[in-house]
């Protein structure tokens, strides 16, 4: 969810008894993102307001209960305008709006269409969710009778100069006291993240007026001849947001689960049982996401290792290193070590950021149901879950194993830096060999070698359990692979088994490979969908999951050393079949 803030000026109060008070709530004008420059459309067409009346809450804080409510939306001169209604039981914020000390509002939407500009994007359909009383204000186009160009004229704004200065401090003073107070709940980090926006946004206000200021005293020394004196600089920072999820279940991804109440549980269990599958299928409710999202993850191999970005619309954008040619000793496509001499100037060095952009490609999985089962209904609920939560766990591994990267995630085996070792000369068809572990655990990348794990189908089973070294002529043998209470290791690192490789012999049934270098894009929403069509035959009812999700690996292609073989995070054994 997006947020813009805006302001309200006191002059706006239409009914001090019914306590209502007119805003503008947005504008076209254009608010800097990590992407660019956004600007929302403000035809009557682009704006979805099927959510009006809107909750008015404070601070964003969507735990606390509204203190008032926004109504009479309606698009008028290219800016969305809005009655605030301010409840009765909420003296004390009804009059300090009246006093001219609250005047600040944020406005939180979704985003649901948007097209490329040259300095950023416009939002061509979007929705407002909720508005918030805030501290400060950084739209300097919104707000009744306001322009851009009242932010400098301090005689027509409604925020000037010192109450800038004003409310800086209260939210530094503010700030202050969270930083001193221990062990700070979800709410109180949540307003401290939010006090850190607004003094920035506080900050860059004070900036432009000064700005302003010091041009016109300068432009009347020149005697109308100002002619402002910037060093123009390339910016060759690429800006991601956010971050990857430390941890992986969906709370340390989407933060707190939404607790559904009774009767949406009990409508989504008689969907189960009960209910025709409709063309969009049926939201699963977020209890159930969250506990299938989590248990399936305990049977996954490369969701727990891989680095995981939570996606919270249809796309998301993460960084990632161009440029793997080392072979002139430069690393990550311009960085190089270099010696100065006294009062030497060192040589600018540009590495080469890359971006990689999610989609959430429609993934469905599917089970299937007797109707016996399904109409009694005894177990129901626990026997779908079981069946969803193992389907989760294996479709996920193979498209994240194997996918080709068309309209589904790319998988493992068809990463562009994938290093293939081939085979050992005269070496038997259908073998795993002590040189070829070798000769994979070499090709590693450095830093990986201590987080690789080894992955491979269980039909190797027999060849790893008798590879060993031998020793001399006479001598015993040393065994390479190795089991201690179900875990098995291979030259020290672990080896999971997986159906989802190729099986012994085909290329890629054994496999070396850093997860921490693939990411996933994962959205939190699933969809379920049934039908008695595919298993009409059995008499079986088909579930399917629809799971939106992504993953490719991180890097475009393999290291070139500036000594040696190639190397990657990712290592395979190449085919070792008859002929």
């Amino acid at each position: 969810m997006e947020k813009r803030t805006f302001q309200i000026e006191v002059g706006s109060i239409r009914d001090a008894d019914q306590r209502t008070v007119e805003a503008t709530l947005s504008t076209t004008y254009p608010v800097r993102r990590y992407d660019g420059e956004e600007v929302l459309s403000h035809d009557p067409d682009a704006i979805d307001l099927t959510r009006a009346p809107l909750p008015l809450i404070s601070a964003h804080n969507e735990r606390s209960l509204p203190v008032g409510i926004v109504e009479s939306l309606q698009v008028i001169g290219g800016k969305l305008r809005g009655l605030l209604r301010i409840s009765k039981s909420q003296d004390r914020i009804w009059g300090d709006i009246q006093d001219g000390i609250l005047r600040n509002l944020s406005i939180g939407y979704f985003i649901k269409e948007k097209k490329r500009t040259a300095k950023g994007y416009l939002v061509t359909k979007w929705q407002p969710y909720e508005c918030s009383l805030v501290a400060a204000g950084a739209d300097p186009a919104a707000g009744i009778g306001r322009s851009i160009t009242t932010i400098i004229k301090k005689e027509k704004t409604t925020m000037d100069y010192n109450d800038i200065l004003k409310a800086k401090k209260r939210a530094v003073d503010e700030l202050t006291e969270l930083a001193m107070t221990e062990n700070l709940d979800d709410a109180a980090t949540a307003r401290f993240d939010e006090l850190k926006g607004e003094i920035r946004t506080l900050d860059g206000r004070i900036e432009a007026i000064e700005l302003a200021k010091a041009g016109k005293e300068d432009l009347a020394k020149r005697s109308g001849t100002f002619k402002p004196e910037l060093e123009k600089k390339q910016d060759r920072t690429i800006r991601f947001e956010g971050g990857p999820a430390a941890d992986r279940s969906y709370k340390g991804m989407f933060g707190e689960v939404r607790d559904a109440d009774d009767a949406e549980m009990e409508k989504f269990k008689r969907v189960m049982i009960e209910g025709t599958g409709s063309a969009g299928g049926f939201s699963v409710p977020d209890p159930l996401a969250a506990q299938w999202l989590d248990e399936s993850l305990q049977n996954e191999i490369i969701r727990p290792r891989a680095t995981v970005w939570p996606m919270t619309s249809s796309t998301r954008t993460v960084p990632g290193w161009d440029g793997k040619d080392q072979s002139g000793g430069l690393l990550y496509g311009g960085f190089a070590m270099e010696f100065l001499a006294e009062n030497a100037e060192g040589t600018a060095q540009d590495g080469k950021l890359r971006s990689i952009t999610f989609k959430a490609h429609k993934g469905a999985i599917f089970c299937n149901i007797s109707n016996e089962l399904r109409e009694d209904g005894q177990g129901f609920e626990s026997q779908l879950e079981m069946a969803m939560k193992k389907s989760i766990s294996l479709g996920l591994d193979y498209h994240f194993i194997n996918g080709t990267g068309a309209g589904m995630p790319q998988g493992i085996l068809q990463n562009p830096a994938k290093i293939e070792v081939a085979k050992e000369s005269g070496q038997s068809a259908d073998t795993v060999i002590f040189e070829n572990a070798v000769n994979m655990f070499a090709r590693m990348y450095p830093a990986g070698r201590s987080k690789a794990v080894w992955l491979a189908n269980e039909t190797t089973i027999p060849q790893l359990l008798t590879m060993s070294i031998a020793i001399g002529t006479g001598g015993s043998r040393v065994e390479v692979f190795k089991e201690s209470n179900g875990q098995f290791t291979l030259l020290g690192r672990p080896l999971i088994f997986t159906p989802n490789l190729p099986v012994l012999g085909d290329a890629g049934d054994l496999v070396f490979v850093d997860l921490s270098q693939y990411a996933i894009g994962l959205r939190k929403d699933l969809r379920l969908e049934k039908s008695n069509i595919p298993g009409w035959t059995n008499d079986l009812m088909s579930y399917r999951v629809i799971v939106r999700v992504d993953g490719m690996g991180t890097w475009n292609t393999y290291i070139s050393p500036r000594n040696g073989d190639s190397l990657s995070w990712c290592v395979t054994l190449a085919e070792r079949a008859e002929g």
